[in-house]
């Protein structure tokens, strides 16, 4: 049997008679009762109340309609009406505050139970859904990457915080706007290469960006930084997809870090000299000092020498150390 409170707005006392004992014969639980809309507000407040059957022709300063809104404004409870008028106009009115449900008096049980039913059903499914949305809104916001979604037409739908700080552009901008006037790329990539990507992922499935060339983004501003980039559908029922979402991170940190580790690569490199590199070729090839020095054809002290002024120079503080330094930093041929 159900649990569900009830709150019933119903200015004829026969009229909620009978919806107590049929409710309470469905199972329903009655939380209240009021005769006005005012009456309605304020009981509703202080009972805990899982759908309101609202009369819409109700005596007072507010009808059925009005307080149908402050009801679901208020306390964001789904509101069923029921009346016994059924003309265009007063569907016309009800329909303006988006209730779950209508029954036209005198109802059936029957359809009074389905009616209850399918609301508190559709009322679970669109707090669960916006609980999702709002779940999904922080992980968005709260994840390093950029993100931006697209409908399957290129037309931007959504992005988060880390996307438009990238770009350049609000969320509340970019939105109708196209994935290419958004997501600009250096003139060193073909044009056709952000439309080939998004195709690609909408049709094929997830694409991660591989280009020989380095990836530079501009913002809005002319702004440019380096990144990643894939594309994932967004997939719908059936596999079908309904657009696409772009991921955007940023690399700049990781090409400086690249650019300052070549640059220190090549100072190392440039500090020892050839008879050194030599030498510190054959020790990673595993050679020993007497081997080195009859290959290269000096003395064992010589060897020594040049190993002791190498290991000044890379501050390595012993011979396995060395070797470390020349592999990691590819200072000789391996």
């Amino acid at each position: 049997m159900t649990s569900e409170k009830i709150f019933i707005v119903e200015d004829e006392a026969i009229v909620v008679e009978s919806l107590n004992d049929h409710l309470e014969s469905l199972g329903y639980t009655i939380s209240g009762q009021a005769s006005s809309g005012e009456q309605a507000l304020l009981k509703i407040s202080k009972n805990e109340s899982d759908l309101v059957l609202m009369d819409i022709m109700l005596k007072g300063e507010m009808d059925g309609v009005e307080t149908a809104k402050q009801v679901s404004y208020l306390y964001g409870i789904p509101v069923v009406f029921l009346t016994a008028y059924s003309d265009s106009e007063t569907l016309k009115r009800a329909k303006l505050v988006e209730p779950f449900g209508y029954l036209i008096k005198p109802y059936k049980v029957r359809e009074l139970h389905t009616t209850l039913e399918i609301t508190l059903y559709k009322h679970r499914m669109e707090k669960r859904i916006k609980m999702n949305e709002r779940r999904l809104g922080t992980i968005l916001r709260s994840i390093g990457d950029g993100v931006i979604t697209a409908d399957k037409d290129g037309i931007i739908t959504s992005m988060n915080p880390v996307a438009e700080f990238l770009t350049g552009w609000t969320e509340s901008e970019s939105k109708q706007k196209k994935l290419i006037d958004v997501i600009k790329l250096e003139s060193n990539v073909n044009t056709s290469f952000l439309h080939d990507l998004f195709n690609q992922a909408l049709n094929d499935g997830r694409v991660s960006c591989v280009l020989n060339k380095d990836l530079i983004m501009l913002s809005k501003k002319g702004n440019k930084t380096f990144i990643d980039l894939s594309a994932d559908p967004i997939q719908i029922e059936d596999n079908h997809s309904s657009g696409v979402v772009f991921t955007i991170r940023d690399i700049s940190s990781q090409k400086k870090a690249e650019t300052d580790l070549f640059e220190a690569r090549h100072l190392l490199q440039n500090s020892l000299t050839p008879r050194e590199k030599e030498i510190l070729q054959l020790m990673v090839a595993g050679s020993t000092t007497k081997e080195i020095a009859f290959d290269l054809n000096i003395s064992n002290r010589t060897v020594e020498a040049h190993r002791q002024h190498m290991m000044t120079k890379l501050n390595a503080t012993d011979m396995t150390m060395l070797v470390r330094l020349a592999i990691t930093h590819k200072l000789v041929p391996i």
